[in-house]
């Protein structure tokens, strides 16, 4: 299992082919339309504002096919994307959980205790924070999981909100390339 084939269990059907058709697009090399379609998550993977970096990025390189799903899943609100060297996680946090009304005022009370950051080391919280969140989840049949991965920023880490049974199916049957399980 990889990023794409995990899309595939989370999506609704209309997502998917949502997600297909803009496959499709990057798989043709219709960069405008792909751009056009997928601004805001191009601009979360590489950081690039306007259509014509986005071009000038595609003549020597191609977007990495897991890191598009894995912000498509992002965007569709499964889960967070977060960089490796963040200050303070606890509005990003705050905010995911709310949104999904999940043990709320439990997780609220171990986000608020202490500032959650990331720094690519062993110094961060982050890891210890989101395992204490997900004994929270647990109760509820969810799990947190999060993925991994160096292709274009150090450390970029995907969180997403899963049912517990999902989760050890693809722990199970995790081979990607690109990204790694990390909790």
């Amino acid at each position: 299992m990889n990023v794409v084939k995990l899309a595939d269990l989370l999506l609704s059907p209309d997502e998917k082919r949502e997600m297909q058709s803009s496959m499709e697009l990057l798989e043709q090399s219709n960069y405008s339309a792909f751009y056009e379609k997928n601004q805001i998550i191009i601009q979360n993977i590489l950081f690039l504002e306007t259509l014509d970096e986005f071009l000038d990025f595609s003549q020597d390189n191609r977007l990495d096919v897991e890191c598009f799903c894995a912000a498509f899943l992002c965007e569709k609100g499964y889960g967070i994307q977060v960089g490796g060297y963040e200050d303070d996680l606890t509005d990003t946090l705050a905010n995911f959980f709310k949104e999904r009304a999940v043990g709320y005022s439990e997780i609220l009370k171990i986000i608020s205790k202490e500032k959650i950051y990331t720094d690519c080391s062993d110094y961060d919280n982050f890891k210890k924070s989101l395992e204490a969140i997900n004994q929270i989840l647990g109760t509820h049949g969810l799990q947190l999981t999060v993925l991994e991965d160096f292709v274009y920023c150090s450390c970029e880490y995907t969180v997403l909100l899963m049912k517990k049974a999902l989760v050890s199916e693809v722990v199970s049957s995790w081979d990607s390339d690109n990204f790694e399980i990390f909790l």
